[in-house]
């Protein structure tokens, strides 16, 4: 093998074999750790997709509303002068 290779293959065979879960993510005894971190994951991401979920509608209410016309009753009336406003 090359002498630049070992280096970096060394480091590889080193990380890996230090590399393990801790006993929440790797299985350990602990199945009811296991079992509330995985709850409160799933909450925190029902929360954010809540509030995207949220933004959307609330955008697309925005919208809609923005793209309806003005009924009549609503429109201004732009023959009016000042002396009428008195009246």
């Amino acid at each position: 093998m090359n002498r630049k290779y070992s280096l970096p293959v060394l480091t590889f065979v080193a990380a890996t074999a230090k590399a393990s879960g801790c006993a929440t993510c790797g299985g350990g005894d602990n199945l009811q750790l296991a079992t509330a971190a995985n709850s409160v994951l799933w909450a925190l991401l029902t929360l954010v997709g809540f509030i995207f979920l949220a933004t959307a509608a609330t955008v697309y209410y925005l919208w809609r509303k923005a793209s309806t016309p003005i009924p009549p009753h609503l429109q201004l009336i732009e023959s009016l002068n000042p002396a009428d406003a008195e009246d």
